[in-house]
This record gives C-alpha cells, structure tokens and sequence, in this order.
C-alpha cells in the first residue's frame, strides 16, 4: 500500500515538473503574444499620428492663407489711401485757422486719423512678416536614412522610433501653429481698427472736397 502510493507520488512528481524545453516555448508563446499586441498597438497609434500629422500641415497652411489674405487686403487699402492723397483730393485740406475753422478741424482730425491707420499699419504688416518668417520645423525624417539607422532592429523597435519620431515632429508643428494663429489673432484684433480709421480719414477728405 505504502510502496504503491510511493510509486504513484514520484511517477506525478516526474510527470508534474516540466522539461526545459516546454518551459522553454511557453515563454516563446508568450513573447509572440506580447510582440503582437505590441505590434498592433503600434500600428494602431501610427495610423493615429499619421492623421494628426497631415492635419498639423493643413491647419499651418490654413493660417498662411489667412495670412496672405489679410496682406493683400492691407496691400489695396493702403494703396487706395495714397491714391486719394496724391490726387485733387488733398488739395481741400486747409492748414489755416483764419481761412476756415472748420475745415482746419477737419484737416486735424484727418491728419489724427492717417496718422493712428499708418501706426496699425505697420504693425498689423510687422505682425504679418512674423506670420510669414515662422517655417514649419522637425518634419519627419529621412525614412531611407532612418531604415538605415535601425537595420538591426526589430520590426516593432523600428515602429517605437517611428511613433517617436511622428509624436515630435507633430508637437513642433502644432507650436508653429499656435506661434502662427497667435500673431494672425493680433492681426484680426487690429485690422478693424485699421479699417475704420482710414474710412474715417476717407469721409473727411470729401467732406473737405465738398465744404471748399
């Protein structure tokens, strides 16, 4: 009796204790397992970053056309404005109290209002050119010279440094966006300004034209 359960303990003992090479594909199984959700999670996260990536170049392309808009509207109002000046025009503008009191009030304010618009002006262009001088910055790299680089790694290292590479290429990009909305938000906040200062300076000067 005692002698059979003997047997029967170290038969199971045998059979129980795994040899080295069952232990040694389990951790094969479980590498592959881990490789493989690790390779889908890089796959899903590259799918995700090449999105936003394309979306970072579209919204800085957004804010240049923007940009570009606001220059060329700057552009014809101000060369409007030195049309008006260099024409009949400015010729009603009257320097001497003693002549008309009124219209040198009037050539006051205009002069008042020219002034202020040229000012905002050349702000509104300095912060245009800052607009323009910001350059998109950490692109992607060189994916020939990046396979290089990493020819003895593995395929999911290979796809870690690429969601690195995305991840900061994405982030300079998305600061170039902000430093570039930032100084298009100035321009919007003076522009109106600019406007109605130069259209005030215009109904003057015909009103001037029609007093004199």
């Amino acid at each position: 009796m005692i002698h059979n359960s003997f047997n029967r303990l170290v038969s199971c003992k045998k059979d129980c204790v795994p040899d080295s090479n069952t232990v040694e594909d389990n951790e094969n199984l479980n590498n592959n397992i881990d490789d493989g959700e690790w390779e889908a999670k890089y796959d899903i996260s590259i799918s995700i970053l090449k999105e936003e990536y394309f979306q970072c170049i579209q919204r800085i392309r957004n804010v240049d056309e923007k940009a570009n808009k606001y220059l060329l509207v700057i552009s014809i109002v101000i060369t409007g404005l030195f049309v008006v000046l260099s024409s009949s025009a400015a010729d009603s503008l009257v320097f001497d109290h003693l002549e008309s009191i009124t219209a040198f009030l009037l050539t006051l304010l205009f002069i008042v209002t020219s002034l202020f618009s040229l000012i905002l002006g050349v702000l509104i262009f300095k912060s245009l050119l800052d607009c323009f001088e910001l350059i998109e910055s950490k692109k992607i790299n060189n994916i020939e010279e990046l396979l290089k680089n990493t020819v003895k790694l593995d395929s999911n290292k290979y796809k870690g440094i690429l969601v690195t590479v995305y991840q900061a290429s994405i982030n300079s990009m998305n600061q170039t966006a902000t430093n570039k909305q930032n100084h298009i938000r100035k321009v919007s906040n003076k522009i109106r300004y600019f406007i109605s200062l130069l259209f005030t300076s215009l109904v003057i000067l015909i009103v001037l034209k029609i007093i004199g």
